[in-house]
């Protein structure tokens, strides 16, 4: 070998065993054997981290609500004109007045041609109405 390869040997091995001492990298380490000035390199840091502990978990109960209890609705009481909207009125013409002995027809012929007396238009007495163009009218 020539002078030459033996002094970049040592050199080498030099900076090898620097790089082993500081942990910087190869070419910091020829810097510094050689006696140059290196350009901002930065360098990197490992971490060395602890081992993470195991924390242990928190049994988190269910609040459970309780459903309140449903609202009891009075009922309405019905009134004969309740039951007398469920049915449909006669339409107006002849008609037989009750007589005392109900189930016996006994009552005199009359004829009725009165609106108001009949359900005209109206679909058993619910609110609805029919207009002259037979739609229905609330």
């Amino acid at each position: 070998m020539t002078a030459a390869q033996t002094t970049a040997k040592d050199k080498f091995k030099k900076a090898i065993a620097y790089r082993q001492k500081t942990g910087v990298s190869l070419k910091e380490a020829f810097a510094h054997i050689y006696g140059k000035k290196v350009g901002a390199v930065k360098k990197k840091v490992v971490k060395k981290s602890a081992p993470k502990k195991k924390v242990a978990k928190k049994v988190v109960r269910k609040v459970v609500k309780k459903k309140a209890a449903p609202k009891k609705v009075a009922k309405k009481k019905l009134t004969p004109r309740d039951y007398d909207k469920r049915y449909q009125a006669k339409k107006p013409g002849k008609r037989i007045s009750t007589g005392k002995n109900y189930p016996y027809i006994e009552g005199n012929v009359y004829y009725e041609n009165r609106a108001n007396r009949s359900d005209r238009g109206k679909l058993l007495g619910i609110g609805f109405t029919l207009d002259k163009y037979n739609r229905l009218k609330k």
